[in-house]
């Protein structure tokens, strides 16, 4: 088990990449604490001063999704460049260690700061709107939007997946060519969904978001059917179990990894 996982071996390799990397993680911080307070200032600035729930929900989403993405696939840069890839592989750590490090920096570490920066400058730019009285701006609800933070972690969590694995299987260009595959997959999806629900359903399917209903048309008439409870529950379970797939398969090609 020792030659596996060690928790001194473990943490003096996460103190490394720490010292290593940290004025790289600060700038990225930086930068995405800049981004969050141009867009969301922005947007408040052409409101008059209101900041929507739903608008502070939907940067919430596409800012986690698009920064995590781009920041786990350059967690194994090294890798790529076969200078630095050998003092990185001849470390005399084992391979899960190697892979954790980066799984908890990308995925752990990565949440912890994105959430605190975007709660940050959300806060400043409500508290800045409600200095115009006709302004009533609310701080967007962890607890009341509990449903939709699941989803959200749930689809990062497979998206988290689909980057780390293509951060450690592409050497150079990691996140547009995880990007491309992602786009790809993702239109293949969509393409599909039509026929079979026209199929399973035998009517007209109309062009709908994957996961998010069926929408129906029968002559002139129109339905849309919402998911129930227990559809978000099997859909929970089965984005787990394919991000969990995909974190082996990222594990098993890390040690593939040769100098």
């Amino acid at each position: 088990m020792n030659n596996i996982f060690s928790f001194q071996r473990f943490f003096k390799l996460l103190s490394k990449h720490t010292r290593e990397q940290y004025k790289t993680y600060l700038i990225s911080t930086g930068v995405l604490i800049g981004i969050l307070s141009l867009m969301l200032g922005f947007t408040a600035y052409l409101g008059g001063g209101a900041l929507d729930v739903k608008a502070q929900f939907a940067y919430f989403y596409i800012f986690l999704f698009l920064s995590g993405t781009i920041f786990t696939s350059m967690v194994f840069t090294d890798l790529g460049d076969k200078k630095k890839s050998i003092p990185a592989l001849t470390l005399p750590v084992s391979n899960f260690e190697r892979f954790f490090v980066g799984w908890v920096y990308s995925y752990v570490i990565f949440q912890v700061i994105f959430i605190s920066c975007y709660l940050l400058v959300d806060s400043i730019v409500i508290h800045l709107g409600n200095v115009n009285p006709n302004v009533k701006n609310e701080l967007f609800s962890v607890i009341e939007g509990k449903n939709k933070f699941l989803i959200a972690f749930m689809i990062f969590g497979l998206l988290h997946a689909i980057a780390f694995l293509g951060a450690v299987f592409f050497e150079k260009l990691h996140f547009i060519k995880t990007a491309f595959v992602i786009f790809i997959m993702l239109g293949i999806l969509q393409l599909i969904n039509v026929p079979l629900i026209s199929f399973f359903f035998k009517t007209n399917a109309r062009m709908q978001p994957i996961f998010a209903g069926v929408s129906l048309q029968e002559k002139d008439n129109f339905y849309f059917i919402n998911p129930v409870d227990q559809s978000y529950a099997i859909l929970i379970t089965m984005f787990l179990a394919v991000s969990i797939i995909l974190w082996a398969a990222a594990f098993f090609k890390l040690k593939e990894k040769q100098v």
